[in-house]
């Protein structure tokens, strides 16, 4: 047996080095193939003459891949073009994040159905965006090389199909039991939170080998080459895995997701529960929809899957960083204690007489009871006063009022935070997280 190597141009994940194994094996006469992708070659083992180069990418065009018998050139892949474009799509996003478009939904658990189908489009268009839309676009180019080989944009979003439709299900199951167990039922803020770690430390690396940084190509978050090779071959049970990945979305909730779940607790019926999270999660899907098909877009085209791919990685990273401090308020935290320093130096309280109080008290379980107030508008000022009884963790650990009180605040058990303002203009206020997602409302009359 003779050995020979082909440099290999294309490949984008572990599973190509099975899928290329595999074709090289069905070519008469070839006994022994290896891929790798951190190396971006091949080597064979052969009898008698090796596959020739113009052999091998007609044989492997259909799947993007270009052989060659010499190590491919670094092209010039227009780092400004790259840039250019990762900072608008950045800044898209950031101007749809604080539109305030979640404020104008008020919602409780008696709500109309629909307005939890728009949450979940305000939710797919923010919160989400960062983090499902994140991991969709870190796996795409994973399942644009094991799925879809059909030339139709439908044929190859069928992964992308799969997996929102395993968020459909398994977050309509989850309303289900919700709505069952009623306020019995918490979700730990801990595993949450060490879900969250783990699969942006798994984005974070596909992200840097999307930018062609090689020397993460030798991390491989993929299954044994055995038993990746033997799913490949036995498609149905490699057209699973997107739908399986979609249905533990749910061990991933944003903020918005968290307040769905609220309302399906609150709403004590098995029933509603189940369509609270179906619609949400219908509404969800839209928007990661068309991030889906942008992707599978743009890699189906060869001239822009590179530079999609590094913009896409590009994106990846600062979603990752955006959610983590998201989720858990690194740079809140920072100007929170910043602030409270000023704040002790210079507040002066005015006397009870003069002040229109309301109170509300925080719990994981309900979140602020009561959650609606009405005051009045004028020169007496307002003192709103929180109890919080639990700690409260992630995107939905803080608290503020925008338009009467912009700072957010903490909700850590054993705190009675206090908000003072004077509302100068009637109307409806929402009360919400840092990000905007609502828990109640604040009515200013005359």
């Amino acid at each position: 047996m003779m050995k020979h190597t082909y440099y290999v141009k294309g490949m984008r994940c572990a599973s190509c080095e099975i899928l290329i194994e595999r074709e090289l094996l069905s070519i008469t006469g070839v006994t022994f193939a290896n891929a790798s992708l951190s190396r971006g070659s091949v080597n064979i083992g052969y009898e008698k003459e090796k596959p020739d180069v113009e052999t091998l990418n007609e044989k492997f065009k259909s799947h993007g891949y270009t052989f060659s018998e010499k190590a491919f050139k670094k092209e010039n892949n227009d780092l400004w073009k790259i840039i250019v474009g990762a900072v608008l799509a950045i800044a898209i996003f950031l101007v749809i994040v604080n539109s305030g478009l979640s404020s104008l939904i008020n919602l409780s658990s008696a709500s109309s159905l629909s307005a939890f189908f728009i949450f979940g489009l305000i939710a797919g268009i923010s919160s989400c965006a960062a983090l499902i839309g994140g991991l969709v676009l870190s796996l795409s180019k994973q399942w644009s090389g094991r799925f879809g080989k059909g030339n139709s944009l439908m044929e190859k979003s069928k992964p992308h199909f799969l997996f929102n439709f395993g968020r459909l299900i398994s977050f309509s199951l989850l309303g289900l039991l919700l709505g069952f167990l009623g306020e019995k039922f918490k979700i730990s803020p801990v595993i949450t939170s060490v879900f969250v770690v783990l699969v942006s430390g798994i984005m974070i690396v596909l992200a840097f080998q999307m930018i062609g940084l090689k020397s993460f190509n030798r991390f491989r978050i993929a299954l044994p080459k055995k038993l990746s090779g033997f799913l490949i071959k036995n498609q149905q049970f490699n057209s699973m895995e997107p739908f399986i990945v979609g249905f533990l979305t749910f061990l991933l909730p944003c903020g918005f997701t968290i307040v769905a779940e609220g309302f399906a607790v609150l709403s004590g019926s098995s029933l509603r529960g189940f369509l609270i999270m179906m619609l949400f999660a219908l509404g969800t899907a839209i928007p990661l929809l068309i991030i889906s098909f942008s992707s599978t877009k743009f890699l189906s085209n060869e001239k822009l899957s590179e530079k999609f791919l590094k913009i896409a990685g590009i994106l990846i990273i600062f979603f990752v960083a955006y959610n983590l401090n998201f989720q858990f308020g690194i740079t809140r935290f920072i100007v929170e204690k910043w602030n409270l320093r000023k704040d002790n130096q210079t507040r002066v309280l005015k006397p009870d007489s003069e002040i229109q109080t309301i109170k509300a008290v925080y719990s994981r379980a309900s979140d602020i009871q009561p959650s609606s107030f009405e005051v009045k508008v004028g020169n007496k000022p307002v003192r709103f006063e929180i109890i919080v009884k639990d700690d409260s963790y992630g995107c939905m650990s803080t608290i503020m009022i925008p338009g009467l009180w912009q700072k957010p605040l903490s909700l850590k058990k054993g705190r009675t935070l206090v908000m003072e303002f004077t509302p100068n203009k009637t109307g409806t206020y929402q009360i919400t997280c840092a990000m905007g997602v609502p828990r109640g409302t604040l009515k200013v009359v005359n």
